[in-house]
């Protein structure tokens, strides 16, 4: 089984089952009714973390993340939907109150504590239950200074906007060891010159909010156009969820973004790193003792989970994919919101990594990093940093 939720709330066949009962209790207007209708927004709602790798484990491929999608949609109202497009054309100004309240929290923490933001947020949510929970984790990304060559070979990096907003506790980004690779390998770097304020859309198609996720789906996919020429460069993205977002966009996009989508290459950074940068004759590796792995849901949907340990294999001598990694119940925000859910998602997982010590441990995608940091109090971080790291 791999549910995240499984050990905290419900598995997904029971999560249809309970949607059947309720089906058949709905005309009753019973007490019944509505007590299930209740404890499902919790148990059936918001503790599923809608990865979709329940379908891989379903003999007839039912994803019921997509049904929750559906629900979650439903249950919105006009006035939620008009807000999460109105946030999604002014992106840029939810990334400012994001940055200003991630490095705000960080100034608290450095004042009167590391643990302040923690129990700060704790006790709002003894009032307010759905209150974000602040994770010590989190960090502010600091200000990049790169700079790029000049080169016949080129790619477009659109950074994710979490990576824009996270980093580490050092002076570490994700976008300058991007930058090093290249430059390492002799790439040029296209970058959007404005890039905050672009999002792939994966905050609002987790939930539900399909008008919002499209209008953020066709700027990405009008912008990416024009940066990679036509189509003629490709696109690198540094978060596997949010790859996996765009690339299967389609469904959303206005009639002008469907040819221009058909005509790009998407590819997650452990494409790039796999297919364009490792094979290169022209560089030089120095590996790690050992690595430890955690491979996002996303990863196996996008069918890259042997090359992303392909790459950890030339980058160290010894590689470990826990026997009991899965989804880490983060889901972007879950993590936040429901603690519990990451708690138990992460638990066996935990004690394996726990068991055993690693030079480095490495993953794609940064919310899944911070929650696999918390469970095992190690330092999970990109895998973009591991082959910055090995390459001469």
């Amino acid at each position: 089984m791999v549910c995240p939720s499984r050990d905290l709330t419900l598995t997904p066949r029971r999560r249809i089952q309970v949607r059947r009962e309720l089906a058949i209790l709905k005309n009753s207007n019973s007490v019944d009714y509505q007590k299930l209708l209740e404890e499902y927004q919790y148990d059936g709602l918001e503790t599923c973390a809608v990865d979709g790798m329940c379908a891989t484990d379903c003999p007839v491929d039912i994803n019921t993340g997509d049904l929750v999608k559906r629900l979650r949609k439903e249950n919105h109202s006009d006035f939620a939907k008009s807000v999460a497009k109105t946030i999604a054309n002014n992106f840029i100004i939810t990334e400012k109150v994001m940055r200003f309240g991630i490095g705000f929290g960080e100034n608290v923490n450095t004042i009167f504590g590391s643990n302040s933001m923690l129990n700060i947020t704790k006790g709002f949510r003894k009032i307010i239950p759905t209150f974000p929970l602040w994770s010590n984790q989190m960090h502010l990304a600091k200000k990049s200074n790169y700079s790029t060559l000049k080169s016949d070979k080129k790619v477009v990096y659109y950074a994710s906007c979490i990576n824009r907003l996270m980093g580490s506790d050092d002076d570490k980004t994700i976008i300058g060891s991007f930058f090093s690779i290249c430059k390492k390998s002799d790439y040029e770097v296209i970058i959007p010159k404005y890039e905050q304020g672009n999002c792939c859309g994966q905050p609002f198609s987790s939930k539900g909010f399909t008008d919002a996720f499209a209008v953020s789906a066709n700027k990405s996919v009008a912008l990416l156009y024009t940066l990679s020429e036509n189509g003629k460069i490709p696109v690198v993205m540094d978060l596997s969820s949010c790859t996996q977002t765009l690339k299967n966009c389609k469904s959303v996009l206005y009639p002008e973004n469907i040819e221009k989508f058909g005509a790009l290459t998407i590819l997650d950074s452990v494409d790039f790193l796999a297919d364009y940068i490792l094979p290169s004759k022209n560089i030089t590796i120095k590996p790690i003792e050992k690595a430890v792995l955690h491979p996002v849901c996303s990863l196996q949907k996008l069918g890259n989970a042997d090359k992303f340990a392909k790459i950890a294999q030339q980058c160290a001598k010894d590689v470990l994919i826990p026997k009991n990694a899965g989804c880490c119940g983060m889901a972007g925000d879950r993590g936040f919101l429901f603690p519990e859910l990451t708690q138990s998602a992460t638990k066996a997982e935990a004690a394996e990594v726990c068991s055993t010590h690693s030079d480095g441990y490495f993953s794609s995608s940064k919310t899944c990093e911070m929650a696999l940091s918390e469970a095992t109090q190690k330092n999970y971080e990109s895998i973009i940093f591991l082959v910055d790291k090995v390459l001469c």
